[in-house]
């Protein structure tokens, strides 16, 4: 799929991107220039504010987001917040800093004239203060751009959505489109303030001397960032929607979630008046996806058993490994009001897998195979992986693992790090298009470690009471994708290059025929 076909996809991503970098950098601009000042007339709160600030800055952005959602969920709220939190530093800083070079000896001299203490302020504190201030806001405009682009780890939108989208799908124009993008809003917006900065008459403008050529200057491509702002907010138009007629369909950074994502909401879209509102690709899988279920920012998404039995209800496998699908949806209804819609068909769960000349030339089959010469392997995978119970750390409790080296790495680059070499033996899933573009040979789990990970859609039961045909809809998926469809679809997306919607699109229509 090229550029143009995908142009309404990447509007919308532009002007997401628009709005959330312009909010930030207006509230940083008015909070971080008032701290500022404040921090500057007050050497109590400075010996507070400034180190709390440089302790915030420390924190890494990503794990910032995350720290968030168990407050104010996942979204625009919580991108906003760590927006300013992260904008702050450099603004403050270059206002305090700008504030306390100024002469003392002009000070001395406009106080010897009789000038207020708000007079000294303004005509001699603030203008010399401001290249340092502007300077500031350069650093802080091209920090908040590149770091709107991780938004969308929270489902927040802008275009390092299509960053993620096109890692998570093998996808270059993808990645490249939203790199760009975000390139080309860091360098006009720094362009923008630059032309603050660069005046040396600036004083002139904001002053009844300043002429026309002049205001010009600075006042022109001003109006045309709120013009955009104004176009992108009229586009996106967030208040137009009833909230009653809107459902949230959610996803996991996978191409199989993206698919399955687009599934649901085109079932919705095309059988119904409803509005589908996509927040796909959100970082972190369940661990952020299901809080956010729980405080009503999102209404339905696809999990699997396994998950939902260890990592959610944090229960014990029961014996043979056969989770109780029943007992799971009646825990789910009563304890979260969310409610399983059947099951899809297909089982995606965990598997080890080496490349089938290894396999050959080794006689590795199982696992117990594998943990014996694991010594010769350098095993990767994504970091949950080597986190959660249910993955590496019970695994090498069962079967005595010693390889090489481990490696951990985002969950959509481990491929790419296997057939560059850097790692040769990887975790799968089931339904992975690329165990057979790699030609991989998923070994036999011998002592049956994994317990299945089958397919539902999980919703809202208050979605369910104001929406009830979206029930019956979304049940006529259950049963329809085998484990082989499923890894079929996702070779579409990763090997051939198609778009999740594409995909669902056309899995829709046969499934109708």
């Amino acid at each position: 799929m090229d550029f143009w076909e995908r142009r309404i996809y990447y509007l919308q991503l532009l002007a997401e991107h628009l709005l959330l970098s312009l909010g930030s950098l207006l509230a940083v601009t008015f909070l971080g220039i008032s701290l500022g000042i404040f921090v500057f007339y007050s050497s109590k709160s400075r010996k507070i504010i400034l180190p709390l600030i440089n302790f915030l800055y420390t924190i890494p952005s990503i794990a910032m987001f995350g720290l968030l959602i168990p407050l104010v969920g996942i979204g625009l709220k919580n991108a906003l917040i760590v927006l300013i939190i992260y904008g702050l530093l450099p603004i403050v800083r270059s206002t305090y800093s700008g504030l306390k070079e100024v002469p003392a000896q002009l000070v001395e001299a406009a106080q010897g004239l009789g000038s207020t203490k708000f007079q000294v302020f303004r005509n001699i504190y603030f203008p010399l203060a401001l290249p340092s201030i502007l300077s500031g806001l350069r650093i802080t405009v091209v920090m908040i751009v590149a770091l709107t682009g991780l938004a969308a780890l929270i489902g927040a939108g802008g275009l390092g959505q299509a960053i993620f989208r096109g890692l998570n799908t093998m996808n270059t124009e993808l990645i490249v489109t939203g790199s760009l993008g975000i390139s080309l809003f860091a360098i006009l917006g720094d362009q923008w303030l630059g032309q603050f900065e660069r005046d040396e008459s600036l004083l002139r403008v904001i002053s009844k001397n300043g002429t026309k050529r002049q205001k010009n200057r600075i006042i022109f491509p001003t109006v045309i960032v709120f013009m955009f702002s104004i176009a992108a907010l009229f586009y996106l138009n967030p208040l137009s929607s009833n909230k009653s007629k809107t459902i949230v369909v959610a996803s996991k950074p996978t191409s199989e979630q993206f698919i399955l994502g687009e599934i649901i909401s085109q079932t919705i879209e095309n059988n119904t008046d409803i509005k589908v509102i996509r927040k796909f690709g959100i970082g972190g899988g369940t661990t952020n996806i299901h809080p956010a279920m729980l405080s009503k920012d999102l209404d339905v998404y696809v999990e699997y058993t396994g998950t939902a039995w260890l990592n959610v209800l944090k229960k014990d496998l029961p014996q043979k490994q056969l989770i109780n699908f029943e007992e799971l949806n009646k825990t789910y209804e009563n304890q979260f009001k969310l409610k399983w819609l059947g099951l899809l068909g297909f089982n995606n769960t965990y598997g080890l897998a080496i490349s089938k000349s290894d396999a050959e030339k080794q006689n590795i089959l199982s696992y117990s195979e594998l943990a014996v010469k694991s010594g010769d392997f350098t095993f990767g995978a994504e970091f949950d992986f080597f986190e959660r119970s249910d993955a590496f750390p019970g695994l090498k409790k069962t079967y005595p693992f010693q390889f090489k080296n481990l490696e951990e790495m985002d969950i959509n680059l481990r491929y790419k790090a296997f057939e560059e070499g850097k790692i040769n033996a990887v975790d799968v899933f089931t339904t992975d298009a690329q165990i057979k573009n790699l030609n991989l040979k998923v070994l036999k789990d011998d002592k049956n470690y994994f317990p299945n990970y089958e397919a539902g859609i999980v919703i809202r039961q208050e979605i369910l009471e104001k929406h009830p045909a979206v029930e019956k809809l979304l049940l006529q998926l259950q049963g329809n994708i085998s484990t082989e469809k499923m890894q079929e679809l996702n070779y579409q997306v990763e090997i051939e290059n198609k778009s999740p919607a594409e995909v669902a699109k056309n899995f829709i229509n046969n499934l109708r025929n």
